[in-house]
């Protein structure tokens, strides 16, 4: 137990060919010594034998990016401004063109889901129904999960067209 302690250059001495998994027996083919199939966790188990020793080496030093050093609150500062930019091309990419129907139709059908599952909720207390199933609640939750995802997708939008990431034709800026 204690020669995990020792030097790195004195445990790899220590270590013979047979426990790295390679056969010294000559093939009655050939001359030449070949290597046993290796399993991959063998590999992993043996991979920090198999580095060369360097007891003590520094970490290597990283090139500098800036010449001028940034503080972390100016580095925080460009990398949100930076992400502002990346997100208003990325969305005026993928959205060509969005227009004030359009944001309509959404909120549209965010009341028609949101309608169909407070419908589907009360049709539960209907004194015609039978015993509440499985299969009921499963479909009332897909109605809940479908407003809510439709909701938190036209919150999106209004706060992408409030900050300008999302352009609306039509209208004027403010």
């Amino acid at each position: 137990m204690l020669s995990m302690f020792s030097k790195k250059a004195e445990a790899e001495k220590s270590i013979d060919s047979s426990r790295l998994g390679f056969s010294t027996r000559k093939p009655a083919s050939s001359g030449n010594v070949t290597p046993l199939k290796l399993s991959q966790a063998h590999l992993a188990a043996n991979a920090e034998n198999a580095r060369p020793a360097v007891p003590f080496a520094p970490p290597p030093q990283r090139a500098k990016v800036f010449e001028n050093v940034p503080s972390v609150g100016q580095y925080l500062y460009h990398l949100t401004s930076d992400i502002r930019a990346f997100t208003r091309a990325e969305t005026e990419h993928a959205v060509q063109a969005c227009t004030p129907v359009e944001v309509q139709r959404v909120a549209r059908l965010l009341a028609k889901l949101k309608g169909r599952y407070l419908a589907q909720i009360v049709d539960l207390a209907s004194s015609k129904r039978g015993p509440i199933g499985e299969m009921d609640i499963a479909e009332i939750r897909r109605s809940r999960e479908m407003a809510e995802e439709l909701e938190l997708g036209l919150k999106a939008l209004r706060s992408a067209i409030e900050i300008g990431d999302l352009p609306l034709a039509g209208v004027k800026n403010d």
